[in-house]
């Protein structure tokens, strides 16, 4: 018990001094000592104009297929995220443009309707089922569209433009490196192991002491928020916001984003996203025939691997490199710890001296 009890310390002041480490970066980045976004754009120009659009769209992509990650952690299905990331990018538009808001104060605000959003689809689908939660998201998302179709101030049907270009290489990045590194810290925190107990079974967690209803709003929430994060960037890019842009196609993407890349663990979403939007332009050789070449991926992926590309590892398996090298050596038990049959001793008193049993 005392090796296992510094072995998680030995890994939560790691965690700590990471975090630390990056928090003092973000802070020197913000206060102009280092310039992260200028040496990722410079990085970007040594790629074709092509390239750098297609990279930055699939970084954008990323950031709401992760804010999709955070909502399924907890159990729930959210139809709904290209709306809430159109919502995220009307609200934002409408600061820079038609009030002359700073860029970082439009981005605050975005993500806070994405947030208020998710808290309000989880407080009304607290108490219904996963199928019914799902599609009263999918309802939702389709009246949104319809609602930013008939609102002239927005564009109505010919949509919001006229953004500025805020959006670049570097900040797309830097913000998607960020996410990708508190959507580790959040897998490994309290709030992470409770919500994925939640998902598996919200019976035995709330018996365990875990509030069901509090972790799923919040999570939801926090999910709809990057979702809102990254609608926000996407329209001071692609400079224009249509209605057609939060309907349940573009939110049917994103959950294949989702799934392709694996459901239970951050880094499949980060990698569907990526590899699914890149795909088709690799494959613009061919006009119609890539749309074909596209769906035979997603086909055969479906079939030989429905789990998804990237899967959790379970806590306590050793991982192997292609079943050769290993990664993470596995804790040896002592000899008195197991039995015949490989388990635990149930007599303590056969522990020799100078060892302490489980």
């Amino acid at each position: 018990m005392r090796e296992i009890g510094a072995e998680y310390l030995t890994s939560q002041r790691r965690s700590l001094a990471i975090s630390v480490l990056v928090a003092l970066v973000i802070v020197l980045d913000v206060a102009g000592v280092i310039d992260i976004v200028g040496a990722l754009n410079d990085l970007s120009t040594n790629l074709s104009g092509f390239w750098e659009a297609t990279l930055v769209y699939a970084g954008m992509n990323a950031i709401i297929v992760v804010g999709l990650y955070y909502c399924a952690s907890a159990g729930a299905l959210s139809v709904a995220h290209a709306s809430i990331a159109g919502m995220g990018a009307y609200m934002s538009a409408v600061l820079t443009t038609n009030f002359g808001w700073p860029f970082p104060a439009a981005i605050l605000f975005g993500t806070g309707v994405g947030f208020l959003t998710g808290t309000f689809l989880a407080v009304a689908t607290i108490r219904m089922n996963h199928l019914v939660a799902g599609l009263t998201t999918l309802a939702f998302g389709e009246a949104m569209a319809v609602v930013a179709f008939n609102i002239d101030y927005i564009g109505g049907a010919n949509g919001f433009s006229g953004m500025p270009l805020n959006t670049s290489f570097g900040g797309v990045f830097l913000v998607l490196a960020i996410l990708a590194f508190t959507t580790w810290r959040f897998d490994t925190s309290r709030l992470g192991y409770a919500a994925r107990a939640v998902r598996d079974n919200p019976t035995v967690a709330a018996a365990m002491g875990i509030n069901v209803a509090w972790v799923r709003v919040l999570v939801f929430s926090l999910g709809c928020a990057i979702a809102g994060l990254g609608g926000t960037f996407r329209g001071h890019y692609i400079l224009v916001q249509h209605p057609e842009d939060m309907t349940f196609f573009f939110s049917l993407t994103f959950v294949m984003f989702w799934v392709f890349g694996g459901s239970y663990t951050f880094l499949g979403p980060l990698f569907g996203a990526m590899f699914l939007t890149i795909v088709p332009e690799v494959l613009r050789f061919s006009l119609y025939e890539r749309y074909i070449m596209y769906g035979l991926v997603l086909t055969v992926m479906i079939i030989m691997r429905p789990q998804g590309v990237i899967t959790r590892v379970p806590l306590g398996t050793q991982l192997r490199l292609f079943g050769l090298v290993d990664l993470v050596r596995e804790r040896r038990l002592p000899a008195w710890a197991t039995g015949a049959l490989g388990h635990r001793s149930r007599d303590p008193a056969s522990a020799p001296k100078g060892e302490e049993p489980d």
